[in-house]
């Protein structure tokens, strides 16, 4: 995609978006695809590759719900703690949000954490 021309003279910028277990299918094209954005809601797994955080220069948004039992919230600190030093890295945690809470016709949907962190993933992709 890429490489698909945008209009005369410009390129298309890539971003990537997960939810649940593509969260960590985001952190990783992140670091190893040179994409210009990443973001994910309720990203599970992505602590398993914190090694290649260091690989990241993009701007990222990633927003978990503190009551997650798929994510769990020592995951979360360590994913916290791993993009701490990066000013372009935006990691919510939403207090009152489990898991899917931004998947409106799933179980656990929070349309008022959703709206913010649809906002703040929004804000993310347009600093492309």
């Amino acid at each position: 995609m890429r490489g698909r021309p945008m209009g005369s003279s410009s390129r298309c910028p890539v971003a990537i978006l997960g939810f649940c277990f593509g969260g960590r299918h985001v952190l990783l094209g992140a670091a190893r695809l040179g994409i210009a954005a990443a973001a994910s809601f309720h990203g599970a797994q992505m602590g398993r590759h914190l090694d290649e955080v260091d690989g990241i220069t993009c701007p990222v948004s990633f927003h978990f719900g503190a009551t997650d039992p798929i994510v769990p919230i020592d995951e979360v600190d360590a994913i916290r703690a791993a993009f701490a030093g990066k000013p372009n890295a935006d990691i919510g945690l939403h207090g009152e949000a489990g898991h899917n809470f931004a998947m409106p016709r799933k179980d656990g949907y929070h349309p008022a954490v959703a709206k913010e962190s649809r906002d703040r993933v929004l804000r993310c992709f347009r600093s492309m």
